[in-house]
């Protein structure tokens, strides 16, 4: 395998100091405090307040991947996670979104499990495992629950038990048995027919499992968050998502794009767009990296 050497750089955030770390163990998930976050007045319960929970936490805590990008691997330990997203109002990806929501599912006593998808982005199958989501059985039925996805995936869970397309807003989803290689498939409706997403099995994954699948997708050269700079949340009436220096709004009356063309412009951006504390010298490391980079169009 080929890793990507991590890049020199020595960001304010990163947690180095023996202090800062007994700081880390002595937090603890609060259930209060993480509702406030996502704009939740009260604990949801059932079906609806799954829904609730979910789409709430998308459009609050975006999906980002500035640590992979800046050369960093990120701790998706649970006091790590809680710093980073909830005290420090910063995003995060898969491993670090899904790691929070596990322990709003276990504050808010929902039956869950954790999975490890394999991403499939249009391939008729998966590499490695290298996304985590969670399947909730509520009244004996599984739904698949994910806040980390980003801006392909559906901002509410899925029934499992069925493969008739979902509408999720104005997008229509399914969930697709894969025979071949025993996975559950998620699949999102286009204009040229039905693109897998992911798929994921019930192998249930160990904390290994989870930190090496983290570690690879920060470091490893055949993974996007590397060499990628990644935006994406939910809004009132539509989404916003960024992909190395491209922009686009999507909302109910159309669509546009933005060339994110200077520091300012990206500083904005992550402060007013997508709601994010990072700190001048953060996106001035960003932003050197972007500078030197072919433009992309931003993701769907």
């Amino acid at each position: 395998m080929n890793y990507a050497t991590p890049l020199n750089l020595k960001l304010p955030f990163k947690l180095a100091q023996t202090g800062r770390h007994q700081y880390l163990q002595m937090m603890t998930f609060d259930l209060t405090t993480y509702l406030a976050r996502i704009d939740l007045e009260e604990s949801p319960t059932g079906l609806n307040g799954l829904k609730c929970l979910q789409r709430h936490q998308i459009s609050a805590i975006p999906f980002e991947n500035v640590l992979p990008f800046s050369g960093q691997v990120p701790d998706v330990t649970k006091d790590a996670v809680w710093d980073k997203l909830i005290a420090r109002s910063c995003g995060g990806y898969c491993f670090e979104l899904n790691t929070l929501l596990g322990e709003a599912l276990e504050a808010l006593n929902y039956a869950f499990r954790p999975v490890l998808a394999r991403v499939r982005m249009g391939a008729d199958e998966g590499g490695i495992r290298n996304h985590l989501a969670f399947v909730v059985t509520l009244d004996g039925v599984e739904w698949l629950v994910d806040a980390g996805f980003g801006g392909q995936a559906p901002a509410e869970p899925l029934r499992l038990d069925t493969e008739t397309p979902q509408d999720i807003g104005s997008q229509a989803y399914r969930i697709r048995l894969d025979q071949r290689v025993g996975e559950q498939v998620l699949e999102r409706q286009t204009d040229d027919g039905w693109f897998p997403l992911y798929g994921f099995d019930r192998v249930p994954p160990t904390e290994a499992d989870i930190d090496g699948a983290n570690y690879l997708c920060a470091t490893w050269t055949e993974s996007s968050f590397p060499s990628n700079l990644k935006f994406y949340r939910l809004t009132a009436d539509g989404r916003i998502s960024f992909l190395n220096g491209q922009a686009r709004y999507v909302t109910a009356s159309g669509d546009r794009a933005a060339e994110i063309a200077s520091l300012t412009a990206l500083a904005t951006f992550m402060t007013e767009d997508m709601g994010l504390k990072y700190d001048a010298q953060t996106m001035e490391i960003l932003w050197k990296r972007l500078a030197g980079m072919q433009p992309a169009s931003a993701e769907s």
